[in-house]
């Protein structure tokens, strides 16, 4: 006949417990007998098998009735400590250890029982402290180094972190410490540790995305911008966030500085993927673009930038050169005489002004506009040459059409100090001088067409012929 299992179970189950009541109870009369007979040595070790057994409340009590009869021993407050614990009274539990480490201040095994008790109730500076202590006395303890870095990390205090990773990597190696070694030293901003540490973490995970952040951030700043690029690009960028903007900022400023334009770019445009409206990074960009001849992207981030800062005249000014250079001269007028009206100084509003009024033929303008170029540009004429030469040139052309002669002869005279060989404006000079009867200097800048100028070409047979005139040259022989 076959007895049902359920049945069977639970008497032997009740059994089980009986029998072990009926021995834990002759094993606390065991523990009494002993301390009765001042065999403490039994009764502890009787303690301990009930410590050992997760009862607790058992051992203690055997225990402080050993402590109650006097009994100073540094073992007896550990498991008193220990019982304290697993019943979570921890005020108690660190009152014992405290007893014990008093008793023996080289103890590391006690030093890390109350350090991973404070841990535990989030007294997280008591907990390094003690790990510290432990340190102090074993500077090569792997447990304590690991411990007081990782306390560290989760407080944001990088730089204590990083030290104690670093010493602790020293000696072992614990999966994800790799990691938190390398962010540490990011926040400590030692990129070359950050960036080694994140390399020997990618080895053990390439895909790991803290890992690639770190990479790309650490080659960033150690101007690896090609390495960094690579790894942001295994980035999405919509996981960036604005603590990343920090990073990305100075990479953008770091290429500007090293001349590297589209890199720089490409760095703000992830900026502005986390914050559109990140308008620190508005002038980089709009110049940026302006010097990679993206005109009308430039225009946008200069409109951008001037609606925070709208007397702001570089933007102003730059922002017509975008225009000038899309051959819009009504918005290049437009925005250069803003910048005129801001700040009347600078040489190169007058001149590309100048340049715009002169490109729809509004050339008394462009005139006015070059004499008040000339105003500024004379102070300090080896700075201007260029600007000067054109625009002593360009006054003497309009002044050579509207017969001006002795205005041709002032403006001409200057340009031809900067270039000399100019065959177009000595030959207006010659011309100017001879209609102002000035016979000495029309012969000697006739002479000069004819040195410049090819022997089949209008100036050339115009200076001959005038020489002729003057009596100075024969009658040029037929061509053939």
């Amino acid at each position: 006949m076959k007895v049902p299992m359920k049945k069977t179970f639970i008497p032997l189950l009740l059994l089980f417990i009986f029998f072990g009541q009926t021995l834990a109870q002759d094993k606390v009369k065991t523990a009494e007998t002993a301390i009765k007979k001042k065999d403490y040595a039994t009764a502890m070790q009787i303690a301990k098998e009930f410590l050992d057994m997760d009862s607790a409340n058992t051992a203690l009590r055997i225990l402080i009735t050993i402590e109650s009869n006097n009994v100073v021993n540094k073992e007896i407050f550990e498991m008193i400590g220990d019982a304290y614990a697993k019943q979570k009274v921890v005020e108690l539990a660190l009152m014992n250890y405290d007893k014990v480490e008093a008793m023996d201040s080289l103890n590391k095994n006690i030093k890390f029982k109350i350090a991973e008790l404070l841990y535990k109730e989030k007294r997280y500076t008591d907990a390094v402290n003690k790990y510290l202590s432990v340190i102090a006395i074993d500077s090569t303890n792997t447990k304590a180094l690991y411990s007081a870095a990782n306390i560290f990390y989760l407080a944001k205090m990088y730089p204590e972190a990083a030290l104690f990773f670093d010493k602790y990597l020293t000696y072992e190696q614990l999966n994800g410490s790799y990691l938190k070694a390398a962010k540490s030293n990011l926040e400590s901003k030692n990129y070359q540790k950050a960036y080694d540490y994140a390399h020997l973490a990618s080895e053990k995970d390439k895909a790991e995305k803290d890992v690639v952040k770190v990479l790309a951030v650490a080659s960033a700043w150690l101007g690896k911008y090609d390495e960094s690029l690579s790894y942001y690009g295994k980035i999405d960028d919509t996981t960036l966030t604005k603590n990343d903007i920090r990073d990305l900022v100075n990479a953008g400023r770091s290429c500007e500085s090293s001349k590297k334009d589209s890199i720089a770019l490409i760095y703000y445009g992830k900026v502005l993927s986390i914050d559109s409206t990140y308008k620190d990074v508005f002038w980089s960009v709009a110049i940026l673009n302006y010097k990679l001849a993206n005109y009308d992207t430039s225009i946008q981030f200069f409109d951008k930038f001037l609606a925070e800062k709208p007397n702001f005249e570089p933007a102003i000014r730059f922002k017509a050169f975008a225009y000038l250079q899309k051959k819009d001269y009504e918005k290049t007028r437009e925005f250069l005489l803003q910048a005129v009206a801001l700040n009347d100084t600078l040489v190169d509003s007058y001149f590309w002004l100048a340049q715009s009024y002169k490109a729809v033929d509004s050339l008394g303008r462009s005139a006015e506009m070059m004499e008040k170029m000339i105003s500024i540009c004379e102070g300090s004429p080896s700075l201007y040459e260029k600007q000067l030469y054109d625009a002593y040139g360009f006054l003497g052309q309009m002044a050579f059409d509207k017969k001006n002669y002795s205005a041709v002869i002032t403006y001409l005279g200057k340009a031809l100090r900067y270039k000399p060989d100019n065959l177009s404006f000595t030959f207006m000079l010659a011309n100017a001088y001879n209609m102002m009867k000035d016979t000495e200097n029309a012969k000697k800048y006739f002479y000069k067409v004819l040195s410049l100028a090819s022997d089949r070409s209008m100036e050339y047979e115009n200076a001959y012929k005038n020489l002729r005139a003057m009596g100075e040259l024969p009658p040029k022989p037929p061509r053939k």
